[in-house]
């Protein structure tokens, strides 16, 4: 009895702490929302303003000095103006961007610590609330310990067993990379591909005796294609153009096109 009395008050007390959190990182993310909105148009009132300063204020310097050489004689006095005009000009859009950036500079260190409060209160919140072991407890018990393991425990029958294929092959490949490259060791390279091949393809096929080269009728050259028994065959021969298609039928009808497409090219080979 005591003991529900305690975890109902506890659990109370802890729906209260997060709302307080919940509103205390409400009024934090929206001041520094604000303030972001406030940088901004700062930096687009400092754009205009110094595009107002150079175009007016040139404008301005210009029809004074002008006026200046019309009204006065003396060259050394013009001339003098002239120099105190461009330096008050300098000074003025000195001071202007001065200013903007010191006050760009101010919400920038507001910003700054408006953030570090705010990750503050969430790594009290995460702490007050046992973030960190309920959450490593739930990775551990919801997704096992050996996370790799039960990834595979997910998958179903049939591609659990293409993940372990293509397991195994992995490590022979690591196994290739630690042996000498002998005669013995190309073989079973070459063996390792038809592997790859027949666990891609579905394992449906038996790559090691069915595969046959496909060499051009016309040309007797061979590309580098490769047929399978009891499949059909479109090929266009890349060096003469030479088309080959299987007629619809059975597997045993396209097994005997490619036979005639072999005895072809062997017969062109020897002429």
């Amino acid at each position: 009895m005591f003991s529900k009395v305690k975890d109902l008050i506890r659990g109370q007390s802890q729906e209260t702490l997060i709302k307080r959190y919940t509103q205390q990182l409400a009024t934090i993310t929206s001041k520094i929302h604000q303030l972001d909105v406030a940088l901004k148009k700062k930096d687009a009132t400092r754009s205009k303003w110094q595009g107002y300063m150079n175009l007016y204020g040139s404008s301005a310097l210009a029809v004074f000095t002008a006026a200046s050489y019309l009204r006065l004689s003396d060259k050394h006095f013009i001339l003098a103006i002239l120099v105190a005009s461009v330096a008050a000009f300098v000074l003025l859009k000195w001071t202007l961007n001065k200013w903007f950036e010191y006050s760009a500079q101010r919400t920038v260190r507001k910003l700054d610590k408006l953030r570090a409060e705010h990750q503050d209160k969430l790594e009290a919140l995460k702490q007050k609330t046992h973030f960190y072991s309920t959450n490593s407890l739930i990775q551990r018990f919801s997704s096992g310990e050996h996370q790799a393991e039960d990834a595979v425990t997910l998958m179903d029958e049939e591609v659990r067993s293409k993940h372990e294929e293509l397991s195994k092959l992995q490590r022979e490949l690591e196994g290739f990379k630690s042996h000498e490259n002998t005669q013995e060791s190309q073989v079973q390279r070459e063996k390792w591909f038809d592997k790859v091949l027949d666990v891609i393809s579905g394992g449906d096929l038996k790559l090691n005796s069915q595969m046959k080269p496909i060499v051009c009728s016309e040309c007797g050259k061979h590309a580098g294609s490769y047929s399978i028994g009891g499949t059909q065959l479109h090929y266009v021969c890349p060096f003469c153009g030479w088309k080959f298609d299987t007629p619809d039928g059975d597997s045993h009808d396209n097994e005997e096109s490619k036979d005639e497409l072999s005895v072809t090219s062997s017969a062109n080979k020897t002429m």
